[in-house]
């Protein structure tokens, strides 16, 4: 039969291939030989083992990669709230404050309205389907890493044994003593990354983009010996190619200031709630729960 084609594509003026030697397969009639010679037990052993195969493959892609688009377990919508300073007003400053009796009775707001303070890894868990967030979940972090935060607020956190976010800068703008972080993570704290420097990132060369993003990780977790998977944006500022050298060095996530509360949509850019000083307790549960309702 392939003699035939090939004469025949030869007596049209095409070239054709030279016809095989007496008794000589080609690739494919190897193939087709091969197919004709397997016994349907073989033949039904072949598909059962593609089809082992497939199911296989899927199964390791869907454990490696949970978050892809569309592949989220849950969007529970969780507020984010942002402190820096736990201590006395500096005027002018309103966002970076709270009075330590102010941030007292925020905590037991949130005890008795049924609030549970979980980390960011706990919520990545959540919406990607490895563990449950309890009723009414909230983050707490804090940005910076200041003395009072470790004075002020994680002291107060210990008592109610509940967690919190410390998004740390690791060269400048810190005062707390690496003793301190290694305590605050004893206590329940997850450390996210702030950069070395708290550089304006959208201002950095790709070169110091990715020396912010990529070092820092590196220092706090051969520091602290722990796993540094979400981002804070210094500032809360960002944008496109700094959003995409967030996730190509290898973070979850990475937070803003944007109100909002945080799904797994738009995970880089994770809104936040901004705590303020003198802020009434209606208030600051009333945008809390603002955000959430929006979220849904």
């Amino acid at each position: 039969m392939l003699q035939n084609r090939a004469l025949s594509r030869r007596r049209q003026g095409g070239g054709g291939r030279r016809p095989p030697a007496a008794g000589r397969r080609t690739p494919d009639a190897e193939c087709y030989h091969a197919a004709v010679d397997m016994c349907p037990r073989k033949r039904r052993q072949q598909r059962l083992a593609t089809l082992w195969l497939t199911l296989l493959c899927a199964a390791v892609i869907t454990a490696c990669a949970p978050a892809a688009a569309g592949a989220w377990a849950r969007h529970t919508p969780v507020p984010i709230l942002v402190y820096h300073h736990v201590q006395g007003y500096l005027a002018g400053n309103y966002l970076m404050y709270v009075d330590t009796s102010q941030f007292a009775s925020q905590l037991r707001y949130l005890r008795s309205h049924g609030y549970h303070p979980v980390t960011m890894q706990q919520v990545w868990d959540d919406w990607t389907g490895r563990a449950d967030l309890p009723r009414r979940p909230v983050v707490l972090s804090f940005d910076d890493g200041y003395l009072d935060q470790y004075s002020n607020a994680a002291r107060q956190l210990r008592s109610y044994h509940w967690p919190a976010v410390l998004n740390l800068v690791v060269h400048n703008g810190t005062a707390l003593r690496d003793a301190q972080v290694r305590r605050m993570v004893k206590w329940g704290w997850e450390i996210g990354s702030h950069t070395l420097g708290h550089p304006i990132l959208t201002r950095c060369s790709s070169a110091t983009l990715h020396r912010e993003l990529v070092q820092s990780r590196r220092v706090l977790e051969h520091k602290f010996k722990v796993l540094v998977d979400f981002f804070c944006y210094p500032g809360g500022i960002y944008d496109r190619r700094v959003m995409r050298a967030v996730r190509d060095a290898g973070y979850l996530a990475a937070t803003s200031i944007r109100f909002g509360a945080a799904t797994p949509y738009g995970r880089y850019a994770l809104p936040r709630i901004a705590v303020y000083w003198g802020e009434s307790l209606s208030a600051f549960g009333g945008r809390m729960r603002q955000a959430v309702a929006r979220a849904h």
